[in-house]
């Protein structure tokens, strides 16, 4: 048998060595993936917005601008404190802008609670918080029923729970008011007491506004008050309002009185005192009664001014 030549030798070593060279330098080729991997997507996590807490500011009532920014505490701070008999109320305290400012203290009519006084808007009116916009803008109140409030004036407020209302509970019945009456009383004296110590606050000058029972309150529980705002009182804490405001008087400090003509025992009430300079009766048509006379759409012409020389009044 006849030998290959040489060269077909040589042409057939070299191919095999360039075969066997490419196979070994091939990547090796990957396992096929299970059919659920191959088709598997995975959907990244949806991006949750950051929460945003406004800063607290206070608008001037039905006018959308301007808007001045207020700490917290100056938009209410929750206090509590303590009655003769040990009963723990609850109250919020709006400090004024002024240092050693005066403070009103707001009592509310039976069945309501202290809340009601935030629906009014006389609160932040009260603290005059606009007087310290830069821009000089003019603030309005209660849509504009409330006069404005002198820009170096500044009143801070305490308001709070009568026991057995709002957050001074447990709740009384309705039908616990005459047996209550002395502990109402004991309330408010305490309410008076309390408002002195606040910070800020001047403690001569302590003046008190209520509605119904709150309305007899600010002027029976006045031991050393600055003045007393009476809304619709009525004799309710079995106190006569006249002997009452006669001793606040003999201070030489005001009392107004004010009353619907057809609302029961108010007009009575606050006629039980003939009228004089410290003394004056504010009479309006209708059974309107108690805090209805601060809900701003309903607050009679004239309220607002006689309440805003009231306060002027009770400062000098």
């Amino acid at each position: 048998m006849r030998k290959p030549p040489r060269f077909l030798t040589f042409i057939g070593l070299s191919l095999l060595v360039a075969i066997l060279w490419l196979t070994a330098c091939a990547p090796p080729r990957a396992a096929p993936l299970p059919e659920e991997a191959a088709t598997r997507t995975v959907t990244p996590p949806p991006v949750q917005a950051a929460s945003e807490t406004p800063s607290p500011t206070m608008t001037a009532t039905n006018t959308p601008s301007p808007t001045v920014t207020l700490a917290a505490n100056q938009l209410g701070t929750r206090v509590t404190f303590t009655a003769e008999d040990g009963r723990e109320l609850v109250g919020y305290f709006y400090p004024a802008w002024k240092p050693n400012a005066p403070i009103v203290v707001l009592m509310h009519e039976y069945g309501n609670s202290q809340a009601a006084w935030n629906e009014s808007g006389i609160i932040p009116w009260m603290q005059n918080w606009g007087a310290q916009d830069p821009t000089g803008q003019i603030y309005t109140y209660a849509g504009g029923r409330l006069p404005q409030m002198p820009n170096d004036l500044s009143f801070a407020a305490l308001t709070f729970d009568f026991r057995g209302h709002g957050e001074s509970l447990p709740n009384l019945l309705m039908s616990d008011l005459n047996q209550n009456t002395p502990l109402f009383l004991m309330d408010a004296r305490a309410a008076y007491a309390f408002a002195a110590t606040l910070p800020g606050v001047d403690p001569n000058r302590v003046i008190g506004i209520g509605a119904s029972i709150g309305a007899d309150a600010v002027v029976d529980a006045c031991i050393s008050c600055a003045g007393a705002f009476s809304v619709s009182p009525g004799n309710w804490l079995n106190v006569d309002y006249g002997q009452a405001a006669q001793s606040i008087l003999a201070r030489g400090r005001p009392v107004r009185c004010m009353y619907a003509v057809n609302d029961g025992p108010s007009p009575a009430t606050c006629w039980s005192l003939a009228p004089s300079d410290l003394y004056q009766i504010f009479s309006y048509p209708g059974t309107k009664h108690g805090m209805t006379f601060f809900v701003p759409r309903k607050m009679e012409g004239g309220f607002g001014q006689n309440l805003l020389e009231f306060l002027q009044a009770a400062l000098q």
